[in-house]
């Protein structure tokens, strides 16, 4: 049941930092001139990629300390 409990969590962790991102894109980026939705999107999108995979690798690093 780890694993599940780590997928839930990181599932959690990651979708709220998405829509956390959107809203924060959404309010700044006007600031300096970029207004598409579809833009946000994408470069939230990235974001969450990199986030997901600085988890990941942060996860193995102490999993593997630990051993």
């Amino acid at each position: 049941m780890i694993i599940s409990r780590d997928i839930v969590e990181s599932i959690i962790d990651v979708g709220s930092g998405f829509f956390l991102a959107i809203i924060i894109q959404l309010t700044i980026f006007p600031l300096f001139d970029l207004h598409t939705i579809f833009e946000n999107f994408q470069i939230a999108l990235i974001f969450t990629i990199v986030s997901m995979t600085r988890s990941a690798l942060w996860r193995r690093f102490f999993r593997k300390r630990k051993q």
